[in-house]
């Protein structure tokens, strides 16, 4: 096959994942940086940014090389009437696809989309499936990100290693630090204030005063303990960078990794299996690293769960920011066990991660999941189908399936799995090794791109469709 010209764009760049984390389809784009290695070894790849990019390429080189546009986004938001070949490489998590072309746009049924498109790449063999029942004569490949590579330990690992340390640049909510207690929550009732001397004292301040002022320093004394910075004596800068620090953990780390604006992830559920497992049990931490924009929107909510669980011996550490490459790998480096308690999952790049690094699993085998984890490789959470809607579905109803999440199961493996970790370090090797191998053979380099050479090879036999009228923009600027 001649060197293929691979065209590749998202809407969201590495100009604006900072500020894009936790917002719709952020993770895009670390699915699209994750396929550029596989990707470059079966042609020459160029990373577009506009539509109008794209056609200009492909005038440009058609005529010497194949030349094949992959759009790293939802079908929806697949651009359509290219005269380059498009295909969508696409993440879904349900068990049937969108067929409602909703406030007007057709995009919106994906009957249409694949009708229009070349082909179409998805992240798990159940999403695949339902896209070739419905579209036979269509390529469609199902192929995980190749992330073996970047991640496969060279042994199996031992849980409880001493104390580690992860370098971070962010804020960390630590437990230990907050002095929680369910009693903050409750709004207690003024006090009368007591009858005003006749001549006060001038410069003795009043009652709003005080408050204000024992206000201020509760939220000074709080925001040391938990952010880990002192109280500003100026206006701090508006773009200021936070501090590096080290956040040590020591004991049998469990760590999780999502969005918290995302409800499928049931992390509020995680957090209080874990609590109720360990609520004796001080040397059990369970690191969550949050991957959106803004605290302020979740704090309060993480704030009054944790109150509300209080007392409870274990500790939870809360990592909110940009993680770079080497300190998300010093993170995996200093896990113990990795969970997921989603409810559906379109290919999870964390948890095959942390599987890859011979981290075991507390995670169901639903989804994309069942592509990759078994019982060799962790703890199999339980759960049960339910109605639910489909995540851009502007009326709600309830049309299409996820898993409910048992959480009397979570709360038992993460028992199940700190007495492995502590009584039967064999057996957490075992598991840790069947991780390594079975990601070393889903997900390698050389699995990837060999799948991806055969399915674009589909591709270019396949004959273009010539009957779209109008050029409809996706992810990409016009």
């Amino acid at each position: 096959m001649m060197d293929t010209l691979i065209l590749i764009g998202s809407k969201i760049s590495q100009d604006t994942i900072h500020s894009s984390l936790g917002k719709p389809e952020y993770s895009y784009y670390f699915l699209l940086k994750e396929f550029l290695p596989a990707l470059r070894q079966i042609g020459t790849v160029v990373e577009v940014r506009s539509l109008d990019e794209v056609e200009s390429l492909y005038e440009r080189h058609r005529a010497t090389r194949p030349v094949v546009f992959i759009s790293v986004s939802p079908p929806q938001q697949t651009p359509l009437g290219l005269k380059c070949p498009t295909v969508p490489l696409f993440a879904w998590e349900f068990d049937s696809l969108p067929d409602v072309a909703w406030e007007g746009d057709p995009r919106n049924d994906w009957a249409y989309v694949f009708e229009r498109v070349q082909g179409a790449i998805a992240t798990s063999r159940e999403a695949a499936a339902l896209v070739t029942s419905a579209h036979r004569n269509l390529p469609v490949l199902a192929v995980p990100a190749p992330i073996w590579e970047r991640f496969g330990a060279p042994a199996a690992c031992r849980p409880g290693q001493g104390e580690r340390r992860i370098p971070f640049n962010g804020v960390v909510i630590d437990s230990p630090l907050l002095g929680l207690s369910a009693d903050g929550l409750v709004r207690r009732p003024d006090v009368a204030a007591p009858t005003p001397e006749p001549e006060p004292e001038p410069a003795k301040p009043s009652r709003l005063q005080q408050r204000v002022q024992v206000t201020r320093a509760l939220f000074e004394g709080w925001k040391r303990e938990v952010f880990g910075v002192e109280p500003a004596l100026a206006p701090a800068p508006v773009a200021a960078i936070p501090e590096a620090r080290e956040v040590s953990l020591c004991g049998v780390v469990y760590t999780t990794v999502l969005n918290p604006a995302d409800g499928r992830k049931n992390w509020i559920d995680l957090i209080t299996a874990f609590c109720w497992a360990f609520r004796d049990t001080p040397d059990a931490v369970l690191l969550v690293k949050m991957t959106h924009h803004d605290l302020e929107h979740y704090r309060v909510v993480l704030m009054t769960l944790l109150s509300r669980l209080a007392p409870f011996a274990c500790r939870v550490v809360v990592l909110h920011g940009f993680l770079e490459d080497e300190q998300y790998q010093a993170m995996v480096a200093a896990t113990d066990y990795y969970v997921n308690a989603s409810s559906c999952e379109g290919l999870c790049l964390p948890l095959m991660e942390f599987l890859c690094a011979g981290k075991p699993a507390l995670a169901p085998d639903h989804t994309a999941m069942a592509d990759y984890l078994d019982g060799r490789m962790g703890f199999i959470l339980k759960g049960a189908l339910e109605p639910t809607c489909w995540p851009h579905d502007p009326t709600g109803m309830l049309v299409t399936h996820r898993h409910r999440l048992n959480w009397e199961s979570l709360m038992l493996a993460f028992r199940d799995s700190y007495r492995l970790a502590n009584d039967d370090p064999q057996g957490y090797e075992r598991m840790s090794q069947a991780a390594r191998l079975r990601m070393q053979h889903f997900c390698s380099m050389e699995t990837v791109a060999d799948s991806l050479r055969t399915f674009l090879a589909q591709v270019q036999g396949r004959s273009r469709c010539s009957s779209e009228p109008a050029r409809l923009a996706g992810g990409l600027a016009e």
